[in-house]
Order: C-alpha cells, then sequence, then structure tokens
C-alpha cells in the first residue's frame, strides 16, 4: 500500500488550521517567555476539538524524543527533560508542573493508563485502600495538558534545533491517515 502524501500546513482543513496555528504561536509565545501571548493561544487551544489537539500535540512531542533521542528514552533521559523544560519555564510560567510533564510524556509515548485495570466494572471499584492505584494522581485538566504539552514541544525544538512546522506537519498527516484507516 502507497503511503500518502505528506500534508502541509497549508492544505490542512480550517479546523485543523487553527489548532497548527495556535499551537505553533503556543510555541513561540514559550519559547520568548511571554506569558500573555502563551495564555492566550493555550485558550485557542481550548476552543478547538479537544481529541484532535490531544493527539497533534502527543504526536508532536512523541516524534521530537524521537530524533532528539534516537536511541530510546529511559527514565533519566525523561527526568532531564523534565527538569530542563521546567526550569526554563518557571520564570514566565509559575504553574509548571512536573507532574503534568510526566503526563504528557507518558502519553505520548503511549504508557500513561487513563483509568485504573477493572474500573467501573463494579466488582474492584473504589479499589482498596492499600490498593497501588491510589497513588495515581487525578488526571489533569484539559488546559493544564495543553499548556505543559506546548512547554514541553517549546523545550524540545530547542533542543533539536529545528523549526516546529515539519513535526506539526507529520502529526496532522498521521492524524489523516489513521482516520481515513478508521473509516469503513
Amino acid at each position: 500500500m502507497a503511503r500518502a502524501p505528506r500534508l502541509t500546513l497549508g492544505e490542512l482543513p480550517p479546523a485543523a488550521r487553527v489548532i497548527a496555528s495556535a499551537v505553533t504561536d503556543a510555541v513561540a509565545s514559550a519559547q520568548a517567555g511571554d506569558a500573555v501571548a502563551f495564555d492566550d493561544a493555550c485558550g485557542r487551544l481550548l476552543l478547538a476539538d479537544p481529541e484532535h489537539v490531544r493527539v497533534i500535540l502527543g504526536d508532536a512531542v512523541r516524534l521530537l524524543l524521537e530524533e532528539v533521542l534516537p536511541d530510546g528514552v529511559d527514565g533519566d533521559d525523561l527526568r532531564e527533560i523534565i527538569g530542563r523544560c521546567g526550569r526554563s519555564a518557571a520564570p514566565w510560567f509559575p504553574g509548571i508542573d512536573p507532574g503534568v510533564l510526566v503526563v504528557v510524556l507518558s502519553g505520548a509515548l503511549g504508557i500513561h493508563p487513563d483509568t485504573p485495570p477493572d474500573a467501573g466494572s463494579g466488582d474492584t471499584w473504589p479499589p482498596e485502600p492499600d490498593d497501588p492505584w491510589n497513588a495515581v494522581p487525578p488526571r489533569p485538566s484539559a488546559a493544564a495538558v495543553n499548556q505543559h504539552a506546548v512547554v514541553l514541544l517549546a523545550d524540545l525544538v530547542s533542543a533539536r534545533g529545528r523549526p516546529l512546522r515539519g513535526y506539526l506537519e507529520a502529526a496532522f498527516t498521521e492524524l489523516a491517515r489513521r482516520e481515513t484507516v478508521e473509516q469503513p
């Protein structure tokens, strides 16, 4: 089967262009340390389709991680990224939360569970007091995840030394491919 051609940002449908524009603006404002512009751009992300925003941000983070760390990601790498990202964002983004950065990184890598095993089955929920799932922090808000994903993207783009555009185009191309495959 032939690979679909890579989408450019100019070829995106209007709703996707809104997401791309907001992500681009948010990353640029994060790199500049402009909290007002960052809040504005992240606010625009909240107005877009939340699933598409989540997938685009997650895929862009994953693609950058794969390039920044081509030999794979380990715990030390993640600690370094979280520390560097947190230190660079703290002066202009006082709400930076290492726990939310962990959620974003885990989600981008496909290893963060949304719910405990068997949640909602009635047999094991709520968990017993000594259940290890009690230690899992509550899911952060969409706004917090978006903000932290953008801060992470800004950090990773700077570390990679390449423009964000190519990663966004690759993420939108992958999303379009997935949506095409899922349709009957």
